[in-house]
């Protein structure tokens, strides 16, 4: 469901589950942007860069300085062949170019999580091919359907209806690249210790994304 507000009860944990720092090429937001959006908000970030777990290892390296309590969700929105991948709880990065299957065995021998961002997405070149998704659904632990730089709903909305269809849970981020895009779609989940967790505490989690118009 979609709530009004981005505010999250008691002993709930607010999510924005893909972030870029500046170890993507394309976002301009540092380490130390992200980790203070962190303490102004208590939102916790999935940075999630292009073939990179760099930016993830040094957020929570500093987000778990301040409260080591935290679980370290090492993060990469991985290039493979057949279009992007994030693999979320790694334990070191996976190199791009490998076929989206091969892609996923990599994601599952470190006993991580994978989701599919944007799925249908139309003006994104990276977005994974639609046959091939077809083919690896089974495979896939999360649908992203949410995400705050889809253009209009219709891809959010065939996103959140291809995951129903196949039973899988969904992801809401903001995709930020920017400062002030950060936020831009949260999910609130009952605290979790590793990927197992997560991925049973996101069904029926509640959602907030910004409307389209705003975006």
């Amino acid at each position: 469901m979609i709530q009004p507000v981005p505010r999250a009860p008691n002993e709930t944990v607010l999510l924005d589950m893909h972030v870029h720092s500046d170890y993507s090429i394309d976002s301009v937001v540092s380490v130390g942007a992200i980790v203070r959006a962190w303490e102004r908000s208590g939102i916790l970030p999935l940075v999630c860069d292009h073939n990179s777990i760099a930016g993830s290892r040094e957020v929570y390296a500093r987000i778990r300085g301040r409260d080591p309590d935290i679980t370290e969700i090492l993060a990469e929105e991985i290039l493979t062949r057949d279009g992007e991948i994030i693999g979320a709880f790694l334990t070191e990065e996976i190199p791009p170019g490998l076929s989206a299957a091969e892609t996923l065995d990599a994601i599952d021998d470190q006993g991580a999580l994978s989701i599919v961002p944007h799925p249908f997405c139309t003006h994104r070149l990276c977005t994974i091919d639609q046959g091939v998704l077809q083919d690896v659904i089974d495979r896939i632990d999360i649908v992203e359907g949410y995400n705050a730089r889809n253009r209009s709903p219709e891809a959010d909305i065939e996103s959140r209806a291809f995951a129903g269809e196949h039973k899988k849970p969904v992801s809401a981020g903001s995709d930020a690249h920017t400062h002030i895009e950060f936020a831009g779609a949260l999910v609130a989940v009952a605290p979790f210790e590793g990927p197992e967790d997560l991925l049973l505490n996101l069904k029926d989690a509640p959602v907030w994304c910004r409307p389209a118009n705003e975006r």
